[in-house]
């Protein structure tokens, strides 16, 4: 007789934010471990690209790759025991959206970032960008024993192959590719929570010529605020 198969459970996994890859867990949020693993499994990716105004017949350039985004449905149903409630699995997805205890990320207060594991081939690393609650069925006093979690995850990408994110700088350093649209003080706004630092990454890049006009495709080295 052939062994039994044990199948393999899809998991949420909370870690601190990190530049440098690190992937330690959150205080105070337990990962959590799918009871039904996912009927299904989207992810969308795509690139930037830009068409040249000024010129007739110009190839669009390329500016580089968007993050890509996950959507994941968890089900949960806790009819088989009389104290059961999902409520407190929905909260902890409810509570990684905000601020933890701790929790920095380039210097200011962030959500802990998050990795969808399911088997050894599906390993997805970002932030929650939304969580969407449908409930569908409760006890008599409104406590929910069943219902559906759809979570949207945002990628968190790693340093480009073959570089160092800390090459070049101080530690703490870190690139940013451009993407068509990008500025100094847009780069900064989203590194520092605000533009008025783009000085900072100007200082870290002494072959930018115009800090309005950055070239796509390219990488700039991000200080430590």
């Amino acid at each position: 007789m052939a062994p039994a198969t044990t199948m393999t459970k899809a998991r949420i996994r909370f870690l601190q934010p990190s530049t440098g890859g690190q992937e330690k867990p959150v205080s105070g949020l337990k990962d959590v471990e799918f009871p039904f693993n996912p009927k299904e499994y989207a992810i969308t990716r795509s690139a930037e690209w830009t068409t040249p105004q000024a010129k007739s017949g110009a190839m669009p350039e390329y500016g580089g790759p968007k993050p890509a985004q996950i959507s994941v449905e968890v089900f949960l149903d806790a009819t088989d025991s009389a104290s059961g409630d999902i409520s407190t699995t929905v909260d902890t997805f409810l509570q990684a959206c905000n601020p933890t205890l701790g929790n920095t990320f380039k210097s200011l207060p962030s959500a802990p970032f998050v990795k969808f594991i399911w088997g050894t081939k599906i390993a997805f690393k970002g932030y929650i960008e939304s969580v969407a609650v449908k409930y569908s069925l409760f006890r008599h006093d409104g406590t929910p024993i069943r219902g559906t979690v759809t979570l949207t995850l945002k990628e968190i990408r790693p340093p480009a192959a073959g570089t160092n994110p800390t090459s070049g700088g101080d530690p703490g350093t870190t690139q940013h590719h451009i993407t068509a649209g990008d500025t100094l003080a847009s780069i900064a706004y989203n590194e520092y929570g605000t533009s008025a630092k783009w000085r900072l990454i100007a200082e870290a890049n002494k072959s930018i010529d115009d800090p309005m006009r950055l070239k796509p495709g390219t990488s700039l080295l991000v200080p430590p605020a």
